[in-house]
């Protein structure tokens, strides 16, 4: 039982037990604190490569932490370690409201006024400590163990009045009409991304994906299709909601709410409107739903004598002080001792040729790029400039990759080869897809491989400056190279 634990990966006083999600802003992991004796859960960032980007990226993590809020998930700790940055939270056991909404479609009326009055206090603290939180999505909701639901996941958090551009948001699901124009985001873009939280509640569709994608043009211009008159218990939607619903679903941002604050009202005067009974009991059904802790989840319970009287059984050891040349010679002569001296010496061996990087062969597909004849794109953008942004991106990250039908200026897979030797065969291939509309791109970065198929897509605006293209190609070809 917990044997996994033994030997885990640490960072800091962290022990790293076990990947939680992997997504688009980074890793979340499952951890566990050896001072405190807690579970926390662990996520990785990588950071961006300049100096200044880097200290606002900190600068940030430290906002965040100063957040005090029972809806809001606590940060314990920042740790800072050469590219990547750690933050260490709370863990929160439960579900997330996407894979709770993926088991069953929509949610009853008290659930979801009590889910969404608790996200509305939750942005509301947010709001205080100055930022917005920019990627308010259904997966970035947990639902706790009692059924209070808690906002996480400020990957992309920062100050009012910045814009940060469609890649910025990491999810389709999170956008906003000024996102894809590219204005500064304030409270009232949290504000629309929970309206579209509150769509999908009561619906179960959210109002500008269709089939898994996003309807640019509804998003931009048109209006979400029009509300149930039930809910999925069979309950009227109260009128309340739906025109909560439609005033924070309003395409410009003055139209919107300017605070959480009436939000939240609006909320809590429509749960008193309802049954007493229907404002708690609806969660409770929700416990099927709720991902069963496993003890294997935990880091073993040593017995409490190991920590207070352990101590070496070696009774010939007497400390270095008194130590003579004739114990060294006795000590030496022991089989034992000349079989651990020999595993040593075959470890230490073993350690330093896996320390030495083997060269890692990769094929570069020609890159496919599909544009509409409607389609501007930047600037400078071509096949070869693609090739050079994932090749030194993939470099940054595993710098033992070597190429072939690469540019000049990525190590050839030929390095180290002698001349009259056949070069060795590729490890995988490297694809890169552009498919360009009249208003969106989908940029694909795939590898293949013997044990390796890996895809990663990310979504673009044709009008970006090649500097966007380029700071999501490299964001999209390091997520590719996390790990080998």
């Amino acid at each position: 039982m917990g044997s996994a634990a033994f030997g885990a990966p640490r960072i800091g006083p962290y022990r790293v037990l076990r990947l939680i999600r992997r997504g688009g802003q980074g890793s979340v992991y499952l951890g566990y604190d050896t001072r405190l004796q807690r579970r926390v859960a662990i996520k990785l960032y990588h950071l961006p490569p300049g100096r200044a980007e880097r200290r606002k990226v900190v600068d940030e993590a430290r906002i965040i932490a100063a957040i005090d809020s029972d809806r809001v998930v606590q940060i314990h700790d920042v740790i800072l370690a050469g590219d990547y940055l750690a933050m260490i939270m709370a863990y929160v056991p439960g579900i997330d409201l996407e894979e709770l909404l993926a088991q069953q479609g929509a949610l009853e009326l008290g659930a979801l006024l009590s889910l969404a009055t608790d996200v509305a206090a939750a942005l509301a603290a947010v709001r205080q400590q100055g930022i917005v939180h920019g990627d308010l999505k259904a997966s970035n909701v947990l639902v706790s163990d009692n059924g209070r639901a808690v906002l996480s996941d400020f990957g992309i958090a920062r100050a009012p009045g910045r814009a940060i551009g469609v890649h910025g948001a990491a999810s389709e699901s999170a956008l906003s009409p000024e996102h894809l124009s590219g204005e500064a985001l304030d409270v009232r873009s949290d504000l629309f991304a929970l309206g579209c939280l509150l769509y999908r509640m009561a619906s179960g569709e959210h109002p500008f994906l269709r089939r898994g994608k996003l309807d640019v043009t509804r998003l931009r211009e048109g209006d979400a299709p029009p509300l149930p008159d039930a809910l999925i218990d069979g309950k009227p939607l109260p009128e309340g909601l739906r025109d909560l619903i439609q005033r924070l679903l309003q395409k410009s941002p003055a139209d919107r709410p300017d605070n959480t604050h009436r939000v939240r009202q609006i909320l809590r005067h429509l749960s008193h409107e309802q049954p007493q009974s229907l404002l708690r009991p609806p969660l409770a059904g929700l416990r099927s739903s709720l991902r069963q802790e496993s003890e294997d989840d935990l880091p073993p319970a040593l017995p409490q004598d190991f920590r207070r009287q352990g101590r070496s059984q070696l009774s010939d050891w007497r400390g270095f002080e008194q130590l003579t040349l004739s114990d060294v010679r006795r000590l030496l002569g022991r089989r034992r001792v000349q079989a651990a001296i020999g595993a040593v010496a075959v470890l230490t061996a073993l350690l330093v040729a896996l320390l030495v990087p083997r060269p890692y062969r990769v094929e570069m597909v020609m890159p496919r790029i599909e544009t509409s004849s409607a389609s501007q794109l930047p600037a400078g953008l071509s096949v070869r400039w693609l090739q050079v942004q994932v090749c030194k991106a993939a470099l940054a990250q595993d710098g033992s990759l070597l190429f072939y039908n690469a540019p000049s200026s990525c190590p050839p897979a030929g390095q180290g080869v002698a001349n009259n030797r056949q070069p060795p065969a590729a490890n995988e291939q490297l694809e890169v897809d552009l498919h360009c509309g009249e208003e969106l791109c989908l940029l694909g970065l795939a590898r293949s491989g013997a044990g390796v198929e890996r895809y990663r897509q990310a979504v673009l605006l044709p009008d970006m400056s090649l500097r966007r293209w380029q700071a999501v190609l490299v964001d999209l070809t390091r997520d590719s190279y996390v790990t080998r």
